[in-house]
């Protein structure tokens, strides 16, 4: 009999420890599945004026035809109209480069670069 409520005292406890961790892990996946959702979200005014900066302080408009930006450049893609890039594509473009492309991660900061790629995406035609 000792041994029968033994058992159920695991049980408790595992149970309680189960509960424990979905009371931890729901607001972390809260916070993972807000990312897609601040990249979808419209910039202010002030913020697109801070894309607009940074992409031309580190003479992305050299490479790249970016209209709002002034950007004419023939060796990258056009930005404008360009419905392949998505803003994760654009992050992981401008961190790690590729090809002609060079990387800025550790140049510029993670918060830099998500929002010129924020700025892109909502201003490319």
């Amino acid at each position: 009999m000792e041994r029968v409520g033994h058992q159920a005292g695991k049980m408790a406890k595992l149970a309680l420890g189960a509960l424990a961790l979905t009371g931890v892990a729901l607001p972390l996946a809260g916070a993972f599945a807000q990312g897609p959702e601040m990249a979808a979200q419209e910039l202010t005014a002030e913020q697109v004026t801070q894309g607009r900066q940074l992409f031309n302080d580190w003479s992305c408009g050299a490479c790249h035809v970016l209209s709002d930006a002034g950007g004419t450049g023939p060796v990258g893609p056009s930005l404008d109209g360009n419905t392949l890039i998505d803003h994760d594509f654009i992050v992981g473009r401008v961190t790690h480069g590729q090809g002609a492309m060079p990387g800025f991660g550790g140049q510029m900061s993670d918060e830099e670069i998500d929002l010129v790629a924020r700025y892109i995406m909502q201003v490319k035609k």
